[in-house]
């Protein structure tokens, strides 16, 4: 689960549950639009019960849409997330209304406070049109939730927020390593089992894959047919050997999902893959259909690199230069061989590259 999501879903419920009583109190404050204070509204006692129910509202709806979102809405379209939620949606805030309606309650009859007494106050306090505001206006935040929750998933992790706040307008220098994962045989599969079937495979793979690539701070740059680009900042990427990793546990994930594969498309898929680091320039391009997107020798060397693995058999490589930069000891666990210096398709110089297993 991502906590960080949740955490910042609980805070912007709080502000708009602090926002909900500052505004209620101006309101009531201002002689042309009320009648003045009454002893049944004390903003201080509204602070303090909004200030508890928005942060723990925020907190369970946070928890609930980021976990079903990453379980299920991702697999699902956005109008089926849509339903679900307004169904959720609602029975959470009936209870929480109700818990609302219970303290207010207590708090106002005070040593007078039966279950009798407060039920029949509680019954008084929905025969006006607050509590139906309060559900519009708790309905917009939830589903804005969903909405950010679904667009985030659409740009990526942290992309949405590179967007706002403009981090890509001026484009700029990045050291950056990508990844080129590429889908071994994907002719022979699809023409196996026809496009209808392959189309089905590769949505059932990365969505399988995601949550790996996810795992291990990767950004999934592009989909380009059967192939996925992942990309990590290099400090991301060299960290406990993240880039690496992430492949080896994306082989044996395939591995454990291959009865699953067998059964409904009669195909184990595998892939290969390269890898390799260096500068990129970043920047917004488009008008309508904007994205950021990176530019540099990296990208094509990276997947050069790739497309070596055939010639070799093997189907992990990366660049002599990239292996360097990660710690010894996050690579325990690795075995290499080193193929030695080789001349790209399409380069003037020499690498280094050595296989991963």
């Amino acid at each position: 689960m991502n906590i960080k999501t949740v955490i910042i879903t609980m805070i912007a419920w709080s502000l708009v549950g602090v926002f909900i009583v500052f505004y209620n109190n101006s309101l009531i404050n201002t002689p042309y639009l009320s009648l003045g204070p009454s002893d049944i509204y004390q903003f201080k006692v509204q602070l303090g019960i909004w200030g508890l129910i928005s942060p723990l509202g925020g907190l369970i709806a946070g928890t609930f849409l980021v976990i079903i979102n990453r379980k299920v809405f991702r697999k699902k379209s956005f109008r089926y997330a849509l339903i679900t939620t307004v169904y959720s949606y609602t029975l959470l805030f009936l209870a929480l209304m109700c818990l609302y309606l219970a303290i207010r309650s207590y708090i106002a009859l005070g040593d007078a406070a039966t279950p009798d007494a407060m039920l029949n106050l509680a019954l008084e306090m929905t025969k006006n049109y607050y509590p139906f505001v309060l559900f519009i206006v708790w309905g917009f935040v939830t589903l804005s939730t969903l909405f950010m929750l679904q667009v985030n998933d659409k740009f990526g992790p942290g992309i949405l927020r590179k967007f706002l706040v403009g981090n890509y307008f001026q484009p700029k220098k990045e050291d950056r390593i990508f990844m080129f994962l590429d889908m071994k045989s994907s002719t022979t599969i699809a023409e196996k089992i026809g496009n209808e079937k392959y189309f089905g495979l590769l949505r059932n793979l990365f969505s399988h894959l995601t949550d790996t690539i996810l795992n291990y701070d990767g950004e999934i740059y592009q989909y380009v047919g059967d192939e996925i680009v992942i990309s990590w900042p290099l400090a991301k990427g060299i960290k406990k050997g993240n880039c690496i990793h992430c492949f080896l546990k994306i082989k044996s994930k395939l591995i454990e999902l291959q009865p699953y594969y067998e059964k409904k498309y009669g195909t184990t898929p595998s892939f290969k893959a390269g890898l390799h680091h260096g500068r990129v320039m970043a920047g917004e391009v488009g008008v309508i259909k904007k994205d950021i997107i990176y530019s540099g020798d990296v990208l094509n060397t990276a997947a050069r690199i790739q497309a070596m693995c055939n010639d070799y058999s093997v189907d992990f490589l990366i660049s002599q230069n990239t292996f360097e930069l990660i710690k010894p000891e996050d690579l325990s666990s690795i075995h290499t061989k080193e193929i030695g210096s080789v001349l790209l398709r399409g380069k003037k110089e020499e690498i280094i590259i050595k296989s991963v297993e």
